[in-house]
């Protein structure tokens, strides 16, 4: 029951009883000593209602809220003098719910006597952990042979504060084939947060097997196959070339294509496999153009480091000789001249230079740069080359732009000086056209012909590999097709252009 209806309840009780004496007394003090209660009770019945404060409805004078969970102030619920008055109370004070902080708030309310106030400290906390969360798989699996690279991930904040930059991103090592990704992030109310992904290191590269010469052979009939093997190498596991397994037969005494080939497997399961054609043919007897066709492979601009001793490798597989005019070369690739003269090939003069602009403007200066070349060749190698191919071919027509009529006259200097020069009749286009080789194989093959001398242009720079790969097919070609390969000599017979300047 209401405090203020039971003292309306007193009141009436008690006037009725002070009435009811004040009645049947006589006695004239005792009616105002009667009086003087009653008056008393009045005033303090009426002072307990003027005095009566307002209830403000508040859980605590001081509590804790998260921050960004709330955007204003609610005022408590408030009463006063059994009326509703939560809309006439006056809040001083601000609190900002995106900031940590501890903010002092008053609730203000008007009363017959006077405002009444109530003060609450709000604190403004945040306790909650941020939240990492990793894009890509928790636990994913990585190549030993591969670098980890990083999916990302993302942060969120109960501050609402960006974490990104802060994440610490730390690597833990928990065996040879496994280790963590640790992410950790603390925000500015010392709240931390860790999250894990597991790597999982395998093995999914397979061995690496290298034939034993080439990849692509030919045999006459009835000739001998010698299966000349292979290696395999892990990088895991190191050599696996005892593993190797051999499987395809060779019939040498039937014209065919045949399939050797080569397999093998790591620890892992990880399988390589590579195959060897070989070709069984029976040697041509026809005579396109009425003559046995000889084929001089001949190779400009050498020697290099990559490309020159692999041409020579196939050469010598296919008992093959050719000829190399050769720039000039560093001592570091003096044993390739030494190699190639001392393997039956043939060293001719290419120019100690190739600028043009050097070696063409004058007669004398071309001259001068084939003899420092045949003499530096002589030193190297005990022998003078007399066989030269002018750079650009004896047709160029790039020396007009520094000597007019130069190359008429040194097609005659150098074979009065006792020189033969050489240009060619088929081009492979590797220093041109040709971007494959593919290309290079066809150019040569189809220009072929049995009814003059083939000199062949090619290239042994660096980085030719075009031609090197090519090398062997046109090789086997020019045999089955009954050509002769030979080298240049100074007893061949000169094959020039005409001349255009």
């Amino acid at each position: 029951m209401n405090i203020y209806l039971v003292e309306l309840i007193v009141f009436l009780l008690v006037a009725l009883f002070v009435t009811i004496l004040f009645k049947i007394t006589k006695k004239h003090k005792l009616k105002l000593t009667l009086f003087m209660l009653f008056m008393i009770f009045c005033v303090s019945i009426s002072s307990t209602y003027l005095l009566e404060k307002p209830h403000v409805d508040i859980i605590s004078q001081e509590i804790s809220l998260q921050i960004n969970q709330y955007s204003k102030i609610t005022v408590p619920h408030t009463t006063y003098h059994l009326k509703d008055v939560t809309s006439s109370v006056k809040v001083n004070g601000t609190v900002d719910y995106n900031k940590v902080g501890s903010y002092k708030i008053e609730y203000e309310v008007p009363t017959i006597v006077g405002e009444y106030s109530v003060e609450q400290t709000i604190n403004v906390i945040d306790s909650i952990k941020p939240t990492i969360t990793l894009k890509g798989d928790k636990v994913c699996s990585l190549s030993y042979s591969a670098e980890y690279k990083e999916p990302g991930f993302t942060v969120e904040d109960n501050s609402l504060e960006d974490l990104t930059q802060k994440v610490n991103i730390s690597k833990e090592d928990i065996s040879d084939t496994e280790y963590d990704i640790i992410y950790s992030v603390e925000d500015s109310s010392g709240n931390t947060a860790v999250e894990r992904r597991k790597v999982l290191i395998i093995d999914d590269v397979a061995p690496v097997i290298s034939l034993n010469g080439s990849s692509s052979m030919r045999i006459l009939v009835n000739g001998t196959y010698t299966e000349k093997g292979a290696t395999a190498v892990d990088e895991k596991d190191g050599d696996l070339s005892d593993n190797i397994k051999i499987s395809g037969k060779v019939d040498t005494s039937k014209a065919g294509t045949y399939t050797v080939k080569y397999t093998v497997s790591d620890k892992s399961g990880n399988k390589a496999e590579k195959t060897r054609k070989v070709t069984v043919y029976k040697k041509s007897t026809n005579s396109s153009g009425g003559g046995s066709g000889v084929i001089y492979l001949t190779f400009d601009d050498g020697p290099s480091s990559s490309i020159t001793p692999k041409i020579l490798d196939v050469l010598k597989e296919k008992n093959v000789k050719a000829t190399f005019f050769v720039l000039n070369y560093s001592s570091s690739l003096e044993y390739l001249i030494k190699r190639e003269y001392n393997e039956g090939h043939s060293i001719g003069i290419h120019g100690y230079s190739h600028v043009y602009s050097d070696i063409y403007k004058s007669d004398e200066a071309f001259m001068n740069n084939v003899t420092k070349l045949q003499k530096k060749i002589a030193e190297s190698i005990g022998y003078e080359p007399t066989i030269i191919r002018f750079p650009g071919g004896s047709s160029n027509t790039v020396s007009k732009n520094y000597s007019k009529g130069i190359m008429t006259r040194l097609t005659k200097s150098v074979v009065d000086a006792g020189f033969k020069y050489y240009d060619w009749n088929v081009s492979s286009g590797d220093a041109g056209g040709a971007q494959t080789s593919a290309q290079v194989y066809k150019n040569v093959v189809n220009n072929l012909s049995k009814s003059r001398s083939n000199v062949v242009l090619m290239h042994d720079f660096a980085g030719n590999t075009k031609t090197l790969n090519a090398l062997a097919d046109i090789i086997d070609y020019g045999l089955e097709n009954g050509y002769v390969f030979k080298p240049i000599t100074k007893d061949t017979p000169m094959v020039t252009h005409h001349v255009s300047n």
